[in-house]
């Protein structure tokens, strides 16, 4: 894997990406930003050298851009468009499901030590849910 700083200028959010396009304010929004505040940025922007468009993270890489970073860590891929759109969708779709049953270990032993589980990305009618 290849992780290189890029300029801010050179990264394209992929006009054909097919995530609904966050904006300030919207709650998912404000979770990530909220997570990037609180962790970091560790998970990098997937970038295609090759035809300049942002391939995965465009909600991150927006976080990023409003809160002033002039350039960040990006995993750098040289592939031609159409393996970039089909890497786009797969990296979209595919995801596991949760064991409910360890999940909700997982956040209860958060709570226990009084961590601000909202900090997850859960709210608190997802939290009732499980």
């Amino acid at each position: 894997m290849k992780i290189e700083k890029i300029k801010i200028e050179k990264l394209n959010p992929a006009e054909y990406n097919p995530r609904k396009d966050l904006k300030p304010g919207d709650p998912e929004y404000e979770k990530l930003k909220n997570s990037i505040l609180t962790f970091g940025y560790v998970e990098p922007v997937l970038w295609n050298k090759r035809t300049g468009n942002i391939i995965g993270g465009h909600q991150r890489y927006k976080v990023l851009v409003e809160l002033g970073e002039k350039e960040i860590d990006c995993v750098v891929v040289d592939m031609d468009s159409e393996n970039e759109k089909a890497l786009n969708i797969a990296l979209n779709k595919v995801s596991g499901d949760w064991d409910k049953d360890k999940l909700m270990l997982l956040i209860e032993d958060l709570q226990g030590v009084d961590f601000d589980v909202s900090l997850t990305g859960f709210d608190p009618a997802e939290l009732d849910d499980l």
